[in-house]
């Protein structure tokens, strides 16, 4: 990679990505309001990195009170 290349995740990188998204989707709707909070921050930080990559993702949801 030279400077100024954009590093790229790997096919089983992506789909790990993918999974740790969707766990923390779930979490994010825990009744416990610490696993609530963490699992919404940890959401946002993982969506940002889905965005830096340009994959496809749904970050805002109707399911959050």
């Amino acid at each position: 990679m030279t400077a100024g290349e954009a590093a790229l995740l790997s096919n089983d990188e992506r789909e790990r990505v993918f999974r740790v998204y969707q766990d923390l989707k779930i979490l994010s709707s825990s009744p416990v309001p610490a696993v609530r909070a963490a699992a919404r921050a940890a959401l946002a930080q993982v969506a940002q990195a889905l965005n830096g990559q340009g994959l496809a993702y749904e970050l805002y949801t109707k399911d959050w009170e």
